[in-house]
């Protein structure tokens, strides 16, 4: 019995050692994973704006980034993002004029086996929020969707991404590996339409000053090389989503959909036109970029979508292994106004008139009806989702452009108003709905995603762009909304890159994240509402003014 005693206490001590082995190793792993320094970040800076800060750092390769404050009078710092963080931007609303704030960020790094590393803190930085003056914000409100292009673009290929990274509530010693992956996709995945639309933002930024023009230079470069060279192309035409390191295709919506996606390719194609009408300087990089863009501007083959058909409507997709089985013609009234006026205007590969006035304006592009007592006669139903309205016509100039006697600017006016009373009359429905806060238009929502808009298509989710970037149209009722938006619910809304995608008040839900066609209008359209920049530069293209005349001729109907 002693033996068998003595024996087990034997093993107990050998046991123990290796558990001490064990716990010892489990704990330097944990150190390793959580608590091994890096880098601290650098660039970080602290923007004084209206009635918040802002703060700015260099993404690099980290995923999730920790953000600290200490206020006027607060002895040490405390943490200010409730969510993980995952974008290189933070405003911080305050709704104050008080100050300095200072702040500072550090890194949370994840590598591909699932190890944590934790950065040290960047260097403190400090800002006061200042007094909110409308004018103001108004250049707040496009710099900030400005910096979705430029501060969140891919790092190889600078194209647009489609999206930010979702937010977590998890804590940062508990980022879960799908959510790792899910951040990581998010990085990769970029847009040819919002690429396009960050196109138009470029041009802005550099006219506001958010950049120069030698960083606007650069990042058209970087853009158009990557677009010539590595992106991959269907006819001329490019998908709808890329990966922003290879250029190869990810398809979209099922996998018969991984080749040409000619609407997405439209609205990219009217960036390249804008970026050659705007860099006219005598400089090797400036002529470089009128080069590349009127090269695959020119080399996008749109009678080929035609199927071989003279005058028949343009195809959305087609795709190396499928073929046409999408079988989508695109016909109006929507979004895609700009894919006609391009394939019509090409002075390469155009199409036939026909195929504008009759494929593409069918027979029930307009419906004469009256809504809430103004009469309409452009599209059909209560009215269209707003981005109708914007997509195309960031550089199209809606008042050129002629329907039944009417601009489409005067169509356009008429959609906003009615919507506007349509929300008026959902005030007992929705929480939230009216004159102040109105927009309805394709957004995220509780549910997922959903082409939102009067009717049956309406949740109680309003997306900011729609009222935003229909300022040109509507400018008190939208500066109305903004002012709405910011002062009453910039707390809740107000994230990094300007207003978040969505939010339904009914459900008590904020979009988690910020979609790249969402941002992409609202610069552009409010600069147009300022100075026509855009429409200016666009409509001034040769190609565009010899098809002007077809584009403002009465209708053959």
């Amino acid at each position: 019995m002693a033996g068998w005693f003595d024996g087990m206490r034997h093993r107990k001590q050998h046991l123990s050692f290796w558990a001490f082995l064990i716990v010892v190793a489990v704990v330097l792993t944990a150190r390793s994973e959580t608590l091994e320094p890096v880098t601290e970040l650098q660039s970080i800076r602290a923007l004084s704006r209206s009635g918040r800060v802002d703060i700015l750092w260099d993404q690099g390769e980290a995923l999730f980034f920790e953000i600290e404050r200490q206020g006027p009078g607060e002895k040490a710092f405390r943490r200010i993002n409730k969510l993980l963080w995952t974008t290189n931007v933070y405003g911080d609303f305050l709704g104050n004029t008080t100050g300095p704030y200072a702040y500072r960020v550090r890194a949370i790094l994840v590598s591909k086996d699932g190890k944590k590393r934790v950065s040290a803190w960047s260097p403190v930085v400090e800002a006061s929020p200042r007094e909110i003056v409308l004018k103001e914000l108004v250049t707040e409100v496009q710099e900030a969707s400005f910096r979705y292009f430029y501060n969140w673009r891919h790092p190889v290929s600078g194209l647009a991404r489609e999206k930010t990274p979702p937010r977590s509530a998890r804590a940062a010693g508990d980022i879960r590996p799908r959510y790792v992956g899910q951040v990581r996709d998010v990085r990769r995945l970029c847009t040819t339409g919002a690429t396009g639309m960050g196109m138009f933002n470029l041009v802005v930024g550099v006219e506001r000053g958010f950049i120069t023009r030698d960083e606007g230079i650069a990042w058209a470069l970087q853009m158009l090389r990557f677009l010539d060279t590595k992106a991959r192309k269907y006819h001329g035409a490019f998908s709808h989503w890329l990966f922003g390191d290879t250029g190869k295709t990810r398809h979209f919506a099922g996998p018969q959909d991984n080749g040409a996606d000619t609407v997405e390719t439209a609205f990219l194609a009217s960036g390249f036109i804008v970026l050659r009408e705007y860099f006219t300087g005598d400089s090797v990089e400036e002529r470089e970029i009128r080069k590349l863009a009127d090269s695959l501007w020119k080399g996008i083959e749109w009678d080929w979508f035609t199927r071989g058909k003279q005058g028949g409507p343009i195809y959305w997709h087609w795709s190396p292994d499928y073929g046409w089985e999408k079988n989508h013609p695109v016909r109006g009234f929507n979004e895609a106004a700009i894919l006609y006026v391009l394939a019509l205007a090409s002075p390469t590969h155009p199409i036939h008139r026909d195929s504008y006035h009759k494929a593409w304006r069918h027979a029930r592009y307009g419906v004469d009806r009256t809504e809430f007592g103004i009469p309409m006669t452009l599209g059909q139903g209560i009215g269209p989702p707003l981005f109708w309205t914007h997509y195309s016509y960031m550089g199209l100039d809606p008042r050129q452009i002629h329907y039944r006697g009417e601009s489409y600017f005067d169509h356009f006016r008429k959609f906003c108003q009615v919507q506007i009373k349509y929300m008026d009359s959902k005030a007992d429905t929705f929480k939230g709905y009216g004159s102040l806060l109105w927009g309805l238009t394709s957004s995220a929502n509780p549910n997922g995603y959903l082409g939102h808009r009067p009717g049956k298509r309406d949740d109680g989710t309003i997306a900011p762009t729609a009222a935003l970037s229909s300022i040109p149209y509507v400018p008190r009722e939208s500066l109305v909304c903004l002012k709405e938006l910011y002062l009453e619910h910039g707390t809740e809304l107000w994230k990094d890159y300007g207003f978040t995608d969505a939010f339904n008040l009914t459900e008590d839900w904020v979009a988690p994240v910020l979609l790249g066609i969402d941002a992409g209008p609202i610069a552009p359209m409010i600069e147009n509402a300022r100075t026509k920049l855009c429409w200016n530069l666009f409509m001034n293209a040769p190609e565009i003014q010899a098809v002007l005349p077809e584009l403002a001729s009465p209708e053959r109907e």
